[in-house]
C-alpha cells in the first residue's frame, strides 16, 4: 500500500537520547540518530543507527551493548542494508540482512533467503516512517516489516493526542500502537506505544510491553 509522505527530511546529525525506565530505576540509555547520507547500491540513502546500552550498576543482572544501523532510502525509507551488533550478557551475534525490493527478498549474511511483501521494512526504518505519514486519530495504518527471519503484518491504531513531560522538554504528542496478531515483536505479551512530537514528529517516548512488565523510553535529549 503506497502512503503520501509528508515533506519532512531528517536532519543530518540528529541526534535522540533516551533513558529507560522500568516503575523508578533507570535501566539503561538508547541513542537513536541519523549518521548520514550516502550512496548504497546507486541509491540515496540516510544511515540511521541505534545504539542500546545497559546502565553500569545493573551489569553485574544483566548486560546489554547492542548496535544497529540501516541504510534507508532517502524518499520512501525503504531498507536495503540492515546491520545488527548484539551483544547480551555473553551472548553475541553480527549479522547484515539485504533488502532486495525488486525481487522482494532479504537475504542473511548471503546464505539465508527470505521471500518479503512490497514495501517491507525493519524495525528501525518502521519508527522513522511512521514520522512521516499522515497520522489521523482513529486510522488503523497497515505496514509490512521484517525482523528476524520472520515478517509480521503490523497494524498501528492512531489512539488520540496526549501531552507529555520529558527531560528534553513538554511536547503535545499522538499516540501510535503498533499491534500484530497471535506472537510476534508486538503480539502475544508484548505490545508497544509510540508518543510522536505534534511537530518534527519526534518519538519522545516509547513504552515497549514485555513479560516481566514495561519498559519506558523517555527522551533526554535532542541534538542535531
Amino acid at each position: 500500500m503506497i502512503i503520501p509522505l509528508f515533506i519532512l527530511s531528517f536532519s543530518i546529525g540528529e541526534r535522540l537520547e533516551y533513558d529507560a525506565k522500568y516503575s523508578f530505576l533507570t535501566l539503561g540509555t538508547m541513542i537513536l540518530e541519523v549518521k548520514d547520507t550516502l550512496t548504497y547500491e546507486g541509491m540515496h540513502c540516510y544511515l540511521i543507527s541505534s545504539v542500546l546500552n545497559s546502565a553500569s550498576a545493573f551489569r553485574f543482572l544483566f548486560s546489554i551493548d547492542d548496535t544497529i544501523e540501516v541504510y534507508t532510502s532517502v524518499d520512501e525509507l525503504l531498507p536495503y542494508l540492515y546491520q545488527e551488533r548484539i551483544s547480551e550478557s555473553g551472548y553475541h551475534r553480527e549479522s547484515n540482512w539485504y533488502f532486495d525490493h525488486a525481487a522482494l527478498t532479504v537475504s542473511y549474511d548471503d546464505s539465508l533467503i527470505f521471500d518479503i511483501a512490497q514495501d517491507t521494512r525493519d524495525i528501525l526504518s518502521f519508527w522513522y516512517y511512521l514520522r512521516r505519514i499522515p497520522l489521523d486519530v482513529g486510522d488503523t495504518i497497515m505496514l509490512d516489516v521484517h525482523n528476524s527471519q520472520e515478517n509480521y503484518e503490523i497494524h498501528c491504531s492512531v489512539l488520540g493526542w496526549e501531552k507529555i513531560k520529558t527531560a528534553a522538554g513538554e511536547f503535545n504528542t499522538i499516540v501510535v500502537e503498533p499491534q500484530t496478531e497471535g506472537k510476534g515483536i508486538f503480539g502475544a505479551k508484548g505490545g508497544m506505544e509510540i508518543w510522536y512530537s505534534e511537530a518534527e514528529r519526534l518519538p519522545v517516548q516509547i513504552r515497549a510491553s514485555m513479560k516481566f512488565g514495561s519498559v519506558l523510553f523517555k527522551l533526554r535529549e535532542v541534538s542535531h
